[in-house]
């Protein structure tokens, strides 16, 4: 289902909830997953102008593995300062919203989770590169050792834990454990600045850093699933009483845009040759070659075999490809985050298959409703 047949979808959600509805999604895609950026400010900042002036409240329905902290920071001081200083935000979670994306729904006066739906722990996550590639760490992690050294190895000597932690250090570099001990108080006080937005009088300090204390160091994966039992112990302001009717439309978006995005199904571009026009030739039959015996000397047989190997190689067009990464969308206007590109490929004498994926654009990209003509093809 495209954008434009999901604005029925959004349209009955907004009148059921009786206020506009902005989306936005980031595609969780293998292959071709993204995380919030800001990049996508702009189309945010594009639908909240949108919005009726007279318009006092919001639902923001995010579904993401999460990003930059500061966009989801950003983007709830985005809606607060359009909705005003008594203004309501609610944000509606039909699947995942990891990380920054469970940064924006702490800034919601209220969480409106599906039961397929599920936030993330808000610990930072930190990418370093060394000469054994990527790797992705938290604070937690480098105390995570240092407690294991300590209370499970029970290595208590000093010089033997300076020592440990000297070759940590070596491993991660004195300024990237910076970088993380930085990283963590954000975390704690990007939450707890989101939930005093609209928690301020009879939830005191304490609470808020304890729902934060909570969401950054009580899980031990960044990928545990937090779901909406667990959210409601925690104290975060999630939906107790349950609206089937928003669940339901909820749970449609979702599945509309899952398809959209193609999220079950992996991309890769072997698996874009093989569907392609040119899989044909890159599968095609062997030719094998009778030579027959020399009949003299000179080497004319060997220049016949060179011209029939040199004509058995098919030319391999190039492949285009293109997808989707992130959506912001409303019953108003869309905005996609597109890549295209190309695949160039051959199969070498060894039968392997060599290919190349090359982006030529990038960009978000305004989504035009279907013409009449095409509507009628459909």
């Amino acid at each position: 289902m495209s954008w434009e047949k999901r604005i029925a979808l959004y349209k009955k959600i907004e009148n059921h909830r009786k206020r506009p509805l902005i989306v936005f999604v980031t595609s969780k895609r293998e292959g071709a997953w993204a995380m919030m950026a800001t990049d996508a400010l702009p189309c945010i900042i594009d639908q909240l102008d949108r919005i009726p002036a007279r318009s006092r409240a919001l639902d923001f329905m995010v579904v993401s593995f999460g990003g930059d902290p500061m966009v989801a920071w950003r983007i709830v001081s985005l809606i607060r300062q359009r909705m005003g200083k008594d203004g309501e935000l609610a944000v509606l979670i039909p699947q995942s919203a990891y990380s920054a994306a469970t940064l924006i729904a702490l800034g919601a006066n209220e969480i409106i989770m599906h039961p397929n739906g599920h936030l993330g722990p808000v610990d930072m996550q930190i990418t370093s590169f060394g000469e054994s590639g990527p790797r992705r760490f938290s604070t937690e992690d480098i105390s995570a050792f240092l407690d294991f050294v300590c209370e499970n190895l029970k290595i208590t000597d000093q010089e033997h834990v300076r020592a440990l932690f000297e070759g940590t250090c070596k491993e991660v570099g004195s300024i990237g454990i910076g970088f993380t001990a930085r990283s963590s108080k954000l975390a704690i006080d990007l939450g707890e600045r989101l939930l005093a937005l609209h928690m301020k009088d009879d939830d005191t300090r304490l609470k808020l850093r304890s729902i934060v204390q909570n969401m950054s160091r009580k899980f031990q994966s960044h990928a545990y699933p937090v779901n909406r039992t667990e959210a409601l112990d925690i104290g975060l302001p999630v939906n107790e009483r349950r609206d089937l009717t928003l669940e339901r439309l909820m749970w449609r978006v979702w599945l509309d845009i899952e398809q959209d995005l193609k999220e079950t199904v992996p991309f890769h571009p072997l698996f874009e040759l093989l569907n392609s026009k040119e899989a044909k030739k890159l599968l095609s039959p062997v030719p094998q070659l009778l030579v027959p015996m020399p009949m003299s000397s000179g080497g004319h047989i060997q220049t016949n075999v060179d011209e029939l190997i040199q004509k058995s190689k098919p030319s391999i067009e190039p492949v285009d490809f293109q997808y989707v990464s992130a959506i912001v969308e409303s019953s108003r206007k869309a905005s996609a985050h597109i890549t295209r590109g190309k695949i160039l490929s051959c199969r070498n004498p060894n039968l392997v298959i060599h290919y190349s994926q090359v982006a030529v654009s990038q960009a978000w990209e305004k989504v035009r409703p279907a013409t009449k003509k095409a509507r009628k093809k459909r």
